[in-house]
């Protein structure tokens, strides 16, 4: 298993696999687009920054016993609550399941209530 960490501030594609922001647990099938994809031009700078990283937990858990190994679930909504109102109208923009749409409308109506970010959210509801 390799995991991928993505602190960027959007949701990334990499060879047809989602990085989602945070922590991302790679199935096997998976690993070896995403390997691939890292002598890419666009994905180099990413690592480099340390804005992507990724660790192979498979060789981590054979070093460590199995009572201190760690799974991470895949963040599945951007925290758009901490971001700035463009920045949060960005990642909503790339945003395609409903469910996490309403979810985080109904986050922004109950706490900050940003009437741009609001009207971002509604539009992808529509």
């Amino acid at each position: 298993m390799v995991k991928v960490e993505n602190r960027t501030q959007f949701n990334r594609v990499i060879n047809g696999v989602m990085i989602k922001r945070g922590l991302n647990n790679l199935l096997q099938k998976e690993v070896n687009k995403v390997k691939k994809a890292l002598a890419d031009p666009l994905i180099k700078p990413l690592v480099a920054d340390g804005q992507l990283i990724v660790e192979d937990v498979s060789q981590i858990a054979k070093d460590t016993p199995a009572t201190s190994a760690t799974t991470y679930a895949p963040i599945e909504t951007p925290d758009v609550a901490n971001m700035n109102v463009a920045d949060a109208t960005n990642a909503i923009r790339t945003i395609s399941d409903e469910s996490v749409l309403e979810a985080l409308l109904k986050s922004e109506t109950t706490s900050a209530n940003r009437k741009g970010v609001v009207d971002v959210i509604k539009a992808k509801l529509k």
